[in-house]
């Protein structure tokens, strides 16, 4: 059982990590280049305002800055794997945003209404991912 979990956990944790630097990030950065993909909400709806171009170019900087920021804590967590598993500060800073963000996702939930279905499934994935590296590092932080 034991080896499954670190399996469960490797996949779990590199899967986000991957997923924040590639997608969210790296690709983010570019989609006002590219257009909008499929589960970018946020974008699609922005390219379909008739804005004008200032506004546009606020709104596509602060969209910018949000996938900048979710690369560089894709690759925090790909830089700092051991440390997130054997130091408390890592750990519980790399826990602390994981689920703060779904805790985001949750109250956005209740006070925005119910998003579309691929956000619903990044909460529960990012919840999950929390809830394992949790299960997983409770046995390999350094006391």
């Amino acid at each position: 059982m034991s080896t499954l979990w670190k399996y469960l956990n490797h996949a779990a944790f590199y899967g986000y990590a991957w997923f924040l630097v590639l997608i969210g990030g790296g690709l983010g950065l570019f989609v006002p280049t590219w257009g909008p993909l499929k589960f970018e909400v946020y974008a699609d709806v922005i390219f379909r305002l008739p804005l004008d171009p200032q506004t546009m170019a606020s709104t596509l900087n602060q969209y910018r800055f949000m996938k900048s920021t979710e690369f560089g804590f894709g690759l925090f967590a790909l830089l700092f794997h051991d440390e997130i598993y054997t130091q408390r500060k890592f750990n519980r800073f790399f826990l602390g945003i994981v689920f703060l963000g779904a805790t985001m996702r949750a109250l956005s939930m209740l006070a925005d209404g119910m998003p579309r279905t691929a956000y619903l499934l990044l909460f529960g994935l990012e919840t999950m991912v929390g809830l394992i590296v949790l299960h997983h590092s409770r046995k390999t932080l350094q006391a």
